[in-house]
């Protein structure tokens, strides 16, 4: 550049210096709403993430305690299925104690203590007996070991209960085993005479 040329430059501004960049104008209104929006899209699709992260930990959470429950659940089960043979010679020592002793019998009152015991902590674990005698048959709690007709129950009927079943909470662990009323037999479908089958024995005499 001439003398001339750098007497003519404007007094004040600085040249730029070789290999320095050209200072940026400062963003106008249009370019600083479209900043803003892109960070607001950043910002709600981050919130989107985090909201999604915290709903799959709450149904880990829910999930874990479920495997949990069920898992503690079996191990009741199994642990208390040891105990049912148990439940059911106490049911017998009570039965034998009432049919040959008296009510203030010490051995009767003692049996029914034990055995009251025993269903409390069934009752405590979530499992309580199955009700079966007088109830419709149902084959998901019982299961059917004597069909016994009579006309003094509806057919389907539980008439007795022969083995006391138990169910954890919404669960059977072990069906009633029962007898269950059968129609009786018709004897309107019997052998039948044939007409004039009586008087055959006197022909030809």
């Amino acid at each position: 550049m001439s003398d001339e040329n750098l007497d003519n430059a404007p007094q004040g501004e600085e040249q730029p210096q070789a290999g320095e960049e050209p200072q940026q104008a400062p963003a106008g209104p249009e370019e600083a709403i479209v900043t803003l929006e892109s960070l607001a899209a950043e910002r709600d699709d981050l919130l989107a993430r985090l909201q999604r992260v915290s709903a799959d930990f709450v149904n880990y959470q829910k999930r874990m305690e479920r495997e949990r429950m069920e898992i503690r659940g079996f191990i009741v089960a199994d642990v208390l299925s040891a105990m049912f043979d148990v439940m059911d010679d106490l049911e017998l020592a009570v039965s034998h104690a009432r049919e040959n002793h008296p009510a203030d019998d010490p051995l009767l009152t003692g049996t029914e203590m034990v055995y009251r015991k025993a269903l409390g902590v069934f009752e405590r674990f979530g499992v309580t007996p199955i009700d079966a005698a007088g109830r419709a048959f149902d084959p998901s709690v019982h299961e059917a070991v004597v069909s016994q007709p009579t006309d003094e129950a509806p057919p389907m009927t539980v008439l007795a209960e022969i083995r006391k079943g138990y169910r954890l909470r919404d669960r059977v662990i072990r069906p009633s085993r029962v007898v269950v009323a059968a129609a009786l037999p018709d004897e309107d479908n019997g052998p039948r005479e044939q007409p004039g089958e009586e008087g055959n024995d006197h022909a030809d005499v």
